[in-house]
């Protein structure tokens, strides 16, 4: 995988995905542990709408694309190393 192009489509993909699956496990089943990787899109969303008058769509269209950032930064990060350790 020599292309970063690549490498940044697979990190946007899966980081927009984990972030989906994180949030719909978190919000289904309430668990804590769940939340804990998703805290900085749920404190964005939480400055930016209100702690009590945030909705479940606001945490949709904030929470989620933030994390989804976060998490396709490392993961293009991860894949990036691997990648520099399978060529060395």
């Amino acid at each position: 995988m020599r292309n970063p192009k690549k490498q940044l489509l697979i990190a946007v993909v899966l980081g927009f995905a984990l972030s989906a699956a994180l949030f719909n496990l978190a919000y289904a089943t309430r668990s804590d542990v769940l939340a804990m990787p998703q805290l900085i899109g749920f404190f964005a969303c939480m400055l930016l709408r209100g702690v009590h008058s945030a909705t479940k769509m606001d945490y949709v269209l904030i929470a989620l694309p933030i994390n989804a950032v976060v998490y396709a930064s490392v993961i293009f990060i991860l894949l990036r190393l691997i990648w520099r350790a399978k060529s060395n």
